[in-house]
């Protein structure tokens, strides 16, 4: 029983969980009602209008077959007519005979035998009728099946039940060959009237060898076409003549391949039915596809007639032209390669432009007259939006097609008549998408111009000489050219008013240098004042391409452009949405910021302050020119500056000099030129602070641009310190392997090291005196990080260990200390047990004062900080002390209790720092 009770148990159990998970798959099911519904219903409709056919054509062959039928079977029995005839003449005989008195023998009646003619046209067409009554039985019968299956598949509404009905059904009709029994039906009727031709020709032989003659040739001809609409669709798939006994003769070449391998060249054995192989060949890549698919949108967008119905095509026209491109990208160099990403896609490339170029089509004058409807008021606001972006974005897509790079001299349509891009748009969300429309239209048709432009300048180029050597000169090939270069006549009415002159030649020629940069500069200019990136803007960029002949570099309408964008976009700058306008503004300046030394526009050094996180793309592209142009900047008086203040234009120097400039960057010279520039500046907290990182960069110069020719020049340089415990000479020139460095190399980076940590030890120095460096903690950790000393003269030891003292008595030393005791120079005393970096502290003066300063600070911190950076250093510090005598035993023992000194040093109101002088002359006695 409990056996029992635990196996009901189980069983419910497992309806349970299996009613759950067909509940579950309950939409899934529903998907294939929707799907297996039409396909059905589709399929039993067409079966059923079929058989409708079939029964009138069946029914009126019948009745027609009957009439003949009627006159023919006659033949089959003895001819009543016939009989009296032969009665009538044997009674005449035998009157005949009596009259002459002769009696003569009465013949027995002759055996009825009927002709083979008769028999054969009797048998064909009974034969005929029985067909087409049993096609009219079995259409009727199929009609009631196909209503009977209709009616079965719904009598359940639940999604799952339904769906197993409709396949249990569906296999069904596979399983008895349905399918089969449909296409009998009318092979029977075909089959019935090839018999009735051929009983035709019979019933006629008897009759006259003319009319035989005819019906023979009727039947051969309906022989031999149907025998061609049979064969022709194994064929060619797309032909749309087939008959029942296609599909028959198909599987009959399927059956024996050597057969099917003959007649045609391309095996379809892998395929099962004649459907498949139509599918597949029907989607096959070749050309007759390309001609079918152009045929086919064209026609598609002329049959579209108002602009709902255009609406879905120009909508799908973006989606066609660009996407995610596959890894084997090959479109035009620059435009992007290598791996998936959003790119020009290239297959209905072809069938666009012949959409644009066809006459008959004309695809963007469509879709102009598609953005006019949205000026007419009769659409809701959403509608003319969706309809704008769309339009916009299909022209976008569009002149991508006709871009210089694929097709230098087609133009995409002529810009300057159409009026419609003229109009500013007021939607911001319609903004993003217009701005990029139009600039890539505009430079579209201005580089379909750029052969006749450059024809002009060689012109005009010609014509100057010849007005300088007096020749009088024809103005109407220039007036030509004109018209089809620049958008305004202004220059050809002067030319028209007036004679050429060197002068006019000179402005028609920067006119035309103007025409593609202005594109491009007003693109750029327009995309910053909207509050998001416009649309695909880094791909119009890459397309909008700087022009091939001299670019027009004005520096008075690059500093008001930059400073309005800034100025617009000073709220923006730093959001996330606003990242692309460091793209925008660095293209800007590069790209037509005067060549030689030019003041910084006050935009850019607005944008430097203002920016709190700049993309390292901004820094490699602008990064050569800002520094090139910062000494002729601080060169400027202060009364001519606009825009910009003195301690503005350090800031955004600080900005600079404390990033990371690209990689093989060298410029000393323009380092030195900077510091020369600051040194005639006055004393202030931020000319310190930025006198300091440009030495650093000088350094880092000096180090980089170190080989085996030059480093016994940078190993002297001027900018080091004259004390070295750096040996000047290297036995000789070896190279790490590992590494790639030379020993020249090592020395001169060891030297620079040095001159360094002596920077760093001025510098902070002057974080525990007055002014206070602008941004000391972050000055300081650029100038401190990856610094790695191996040799330090004693001198420059000395001096840093006083400047950490120097700092702890300051105000500041409790903002900058933990700083420089988190400095890389002191990792070596800090790493633990492994042994990395070297001990560099060989001065016990300079460690004692740096232990005890360490010391006294380490007293002043709390011990159970909740800060993390608080409660990190305390250990740090305290290693360090250790690691002081652990690594350097030879402290005197005046110095190595570091405790009591801090007190004494705590509570000193005198400088206790020994004289750097002094120390050096007591260590070159011998005390160290």
């Amino acid at each position: 029983m409990d056996v029992e009770q635990k196996g009901d148990g189980a069983t419910q159990e497992k309806r349970a969980v299996d009613t759950g998970d067909e509940a579950a798959a309950a939409k899934l099911w529903a998907v294939y009602i929707s799907e297996a519904e039409k396909y059905d219903k589709g399929l039993v409709e067409s079966w059923k209008s079929d058989m409708q056919g079939m029964l009138i054509f069946a029914g009126l062959f019948s009745a027609s077959l009957t009439a003949f039928l009627i006159e023919s079977y006659k033949t089959l029995n003895v001819d009543s007519g016939d009989a009296t005839v032969q009665l009538l003449a044997r009674i005449s005989q035998q009157l005949e005979g009596s009259a002459r008195g002769s009696t003569l023998p009465i013949p027995s009646p002759a055996l009825f035998i009927p002709t083979t003619a008769s028999v054969v046209c009797n048998a064909l067409w009974f034969i005929s009728l029985g067909l087409s009554l049993s096609c009219a039985l079995i259409a009727t019968l199929l009609d009631q099946w196909a209503r009977d299956f209709l009616h079965r598949s719904e009598i359940r509404s639940a999604p799952l039940i339904r769906a197993r009905i409709f396949s249990y059904l569906y296999y069904g009709l596979k399983r008895f060959n349905m399918h089969t029994v449909v296409e009998i039906i009318p092979l029977l009727l075909h089959a019935s009237l090839f018999f009735f031709f051929s009983g035709l020709v019979a019933f006629l032989i008897p009759v006259n060898l003319i009319m035989t003659t005819i019906a023979a040739l009727i039947l051969l001809l309906v022989v031999v076409t149907y025998s061609v609409l049979t064969l022709l669709p194994l064929r060619y798939f797309d032909c749309p003549y087939r008959t029942p006994l296609s599909g028959g003769v198909w599987r009959l070449f399927h059956s024996y391949p050597s057969i099917w391998a003959q007649s045609t060249s391309r095996s379809t054995l892998s395929d099962d039915t004649m459907i498949e192989a139509m599918a597949r060949r029907a989607v096959e890549d070749s050309a007759e596809r390309t001609i079918r698919d152009g045929r086919a949108l064209v026609w598609t967008v002329k049959s579209l007639s108002d602009d709902s119905e255009l609406e879905p095509f120009v909508e799908g026209i973006p989606d066609v032209l660009w996407g995610l491109s596959v890894p084997n990208y090959s479109g035009p160099a620059g435009w992007g390669s290598g791996g998936p990403q959003y790119g020009q896609r290239y297959s209905y490339a072809d069938h666009i432009r012949e959409l644009v170029n066809n006459p008959d089509v004309r695809l963007c004058d469509r879709i102009e007259n598609h953005l006019q409807s949205c000026d007419t008021g009769l659409l809701s606001v959403e509608t003319r939006k969706r309809r704008l972006i769309a339009s916009y974005k299909a022209l976008w897509a569009i002149a991508t097609l006709f871009h210089p790079n694929q097709f230098p001299t087609q133009p995409l349509l002529d810009f300057s008549q159409w009026k419609r891009f003229f109009k500013m748009e007021e939607d911001s969300d319609v903004l993003h998408y217009s701005v990029s429309a139009q600039a890539l239209l505009q430079w579209n048709s201005v580089s379909a111009a750029e052969p006749r432009s450059l024809e002009c300048l060689d012109y005009l180029a010609k014509c100057r000489i010849d007005i300088e050597q007096g020749h009088e000169l024809d103005k109407r090939p220039i007036i030509l050219i004109l018209k089809e270069v620049l958008w305004d006549d202004y220059y050809v009415q002067r030319l028209n008013q007036s004679n050429l002159t060197v002068g006019l030649i000179s402005a028609i020629e920067t006119e035309i240098n103007e025409i593609r940069c202005n594109t491009r500069f007003n693109y750029l200019e327009r995309a910053a004042r909207l509050d998001s990136e416009p649309y695909q803007w880094r791909e119009t960029l890459e397309l909008v391409l700087l022009p091939s002949f001299k670019v027009f570099k004005d520096e008075q309408a690059l500093g008001y452009t930059l400073f309005r964008i800034v100025r617009d976009q000073i709220q923006n700058l730093n959001t996330e949405n606003c990242v692309w306008i460091d793209t925008i503004i660095g293209d800007l300046y590069c790209s037509y910021t005067p060549d030689g030394p030019t003041a910084i526009p006050a935009g850019i050094i607005q944008y430097l302050n203002e920016r709190t996180e700049i993309n390292p793309p901004f820094w490699f592209n602008c990064y050569g020119r800002l520094l090139s142009n910062f000494p002729t900047t601080l060169s400027v008086p202060s009364s001519d500056r606009l825009f910009v203040t003195e301690d503005q234009l350090l800031t955004a120097l600080w900005r600079l000099t404390s990033s990371s400039h690209p990689p093989g960057f060298d410029r000393s010279a323009i380092y030195f030129s900077v510091l020369e520039e600051l040194a005639n500046l006055g004393v202030s907290a931020i000319s310190i602070s930025v006198t300091v990182l440009v030495k650093n960069k000088l350094y880092d110069s000096l180090a980089w641009g170190a080989t085996d020719e030059n480093w016994l020049s940078r190993f002297n340089h001027t900018l080091l310190p004259t004390k070295t415990a750096v040996a000047a000479q290297p036995d000789s020139v070896v190279t790490d392997q590992d590494n790639n460095i030379s020993s020249a190399q090592s020395i001169v980076w060891n030297r620079i090291y040095e001159g360094m940590i002596a920077l760093l030890a001025e510098f902070t120095a002057l974080c525990g005196s007055d002014p206070f460096p602008y941004k000391a903690v972050e000055t300081l950790h650029h100038i401190g990080r990856n610094l790695w000393p191996t040799l330090v003269h004693e001198v420059h030891q000395i001096q840093l260990a006083q400047a950490i003292g120097k700092l702890f008595k300051s105000p500041h030393g409790v903002e900058v200390l933990p700083s420089v005791a988190g400095l890389d120079i002191f990792t070596p005393y800090y790493v633990g047990e492994r042994q990395v970096f070297t001990a560099w502290l060989t001065s016990h003066s300079a460690r004692s004062i740096i232990k005890a300063t360490f010391s006294a600070y380490a007293e002043t911190l709390p011990r159970d900080s909740s800060d993390p950076e608080s409660a990190s250093l305390l250990p740090r510090l305290q290693q360090i002390i250790e690691r002081f005598d652990s690594l350097h035993p030879d402290i005197e023992p005046a110095l190595s209790t570091a405790g009591s000194f801090a007190i004494y040093f705590l509570r000193s109101n005198i400088d206790i720092m020994p004289n750097t002088e002094e120390i050096e002359h007591e260590d070159s006695g011998g005390s160290s």
